[in-house]
């Protein structure tokens, strides 16, 4: 019986289960860093933009742009900018196999001259950024310095991010296929 407690007292002290997790947490991470990487260094991604009009229901104050990255196995990027009276918000979604599994966010906000009592349209400062990985369609690790300019709870943050990489991937895949169908 001893012999039994002491074998499993030494399976816990080198197994440890709570490493395990973070670790795995650790090295999905470190995986998808690796992706990113590999797609920024991709020369042979074809792009494909769409203006505002083309993909906003509504005209913003700054205007916006889509602007998808992809090869024959499908998107590997997307980027996303859309501009307001005080700021720009800016999205880039990143795909391996077509399923999301990083999105990075920022918003640049527009710098406020008291003086003018207006907007300096020279001037940004960033005030929100987000780096969400995911992994099944879930958040399972993220970065956030700021605060969102639109409300937002954390829990629902993951539902919305999944909806806006699934717009923006419809909109680019509808924009892909009609410029292949174009070519034949």
């Amino acid at each position: 019986m001893k012999f039994f407690i002491t074998l499993i007292f030494l399976f816990l002290i080198i197994y440890k289960p709570g490493d395990s997790v973070c670790q795995d947490k650790e090295e999905l991470t470190d995986r998808i860093r690796e992706e990113l990487e590999d797609i920024h260094l991709d020369t042979n991604l074809r792009s494909i933009t769409l203006t505002n009009e083309e993909f906003l229901p509504d005209m913003t104050d700054g205007g916006g742009e889509l602007t998808g990255f992809y090869n024959k196995n499908g998107i590997r990027k997307i980027y996303r900018s859309i501009g307001i009276s005080y700021g720009v918000m800016i999205t880039e979604f990143y795909y391996k196999k077509n399923k999301l599994i990083f999105i990075r966010e920022k918003f640049n906000s527009y710098v406020f001259d008291e003086d003018t009592k207006s907007f300096d349209y020279t001037k940004i400062n960033t005030t929100y950024s987000g780096s969400y990985y995911f992994h099944k369609g879930k958040i399972f690790n993220s970065t956030i310095k700021g605060n969102r300019n639109f409300e937002v709870s954390s829990t629902d943050i993951q539902n919305l991010l999944n909806i806006e990489s699934d717009e923006a991937v419809k909109l680019i895949s509808k924009s892909i296929k009609e410029v292949r169908e174009n070519k034949q």
